[in-house]
């Protein structure tokens, strides 16, 4: 996609967030404070919906190296997001690097089962980041009774029009060491309700 089209998308991606937004009900609880330094933690289904109730928060996003990643990478500036290209499978120690020096500043959200899945598979890079940053993980759970769910392999969900969206941010999780991971994992799951994916 040429450079211009993709400002136009950027610009066109960034108005119907914005829209959709305004058009959703919110309950949110538990959100920390602006300046809290963390790790957000959502599902890649959730992808589509906290971007949209975390609007012009200046939180770090990681984002795809792909050229998919650029199709939702220029819409998130326009929204006041940071983005830092690279993923587990592409880019991924330089990603790691910059999450955590760009974490001396801005909150980090993390979509761990991104960006190919599979969907609740934990990609380890979140917990790395966290011990190496020194930072605690803050998971969301998003409920969202009456939304579209594509058939991806994320099953990405978008609300319908003037529906309810409740959001639950869960207290911080500390990262002291490899061996907390288990824990912390275990709690996040439980927090959000979603299972490990059954092993192939």
């Amino acid at each position: 996609m040429p450079g211009l089209l993709f400002k136009v998308e950027a610009r066109l991606g960034a108005w119907l967030i914005r829209l959709m937004r305004k058009t959703t009900r919110w309950e949110v609880s538990g959100q920390p404070a602006g300046d809290f330094r963390c790790i957000f933690f959502l599902w890649h289904k959730d992808l589509l919906i906290m971007t949209m109730q975390r609007v012009n928060s200046g939180i770090a996003v990681l984002v795809s190296g792909s050229k998919d990643g650029e199709l939702i990478a220029g819409p998130l500036l326009k929204l006041g997001y940071h983005t830092v290209r690279g993923s587990s499978s592409r880019q991924g120690a330089k990603a790691l690097r910059e999450m955590v020096r760009i974490s001396r500043e801005h909150a980090l959200a993390i979509t761990p089962d991104g960006p190919k899945g599979p969907a609740g598979k934990i990609h380890p890079g979140v917990f790395e980041i966290a011990m190496l940053a020194k930072i605690p993980i803050i998971a969301l759970a998003v409920e969202t009774p009456k939304a579209w769910v594509l058939n991806t392999w994320d099953g990405l969900r978008i609300p319908k029009p003037f529906s309810r969206v409740r959001v639950e941010y869960s207290q911080p999780f500390y990262l002291k060491s490899k061996e907390d991971i288990a824990e912390v994992e275990r709690a996040i799951r439980e927090f959000t309700k979603v299972p490990a994916p059954a092993e192939d």
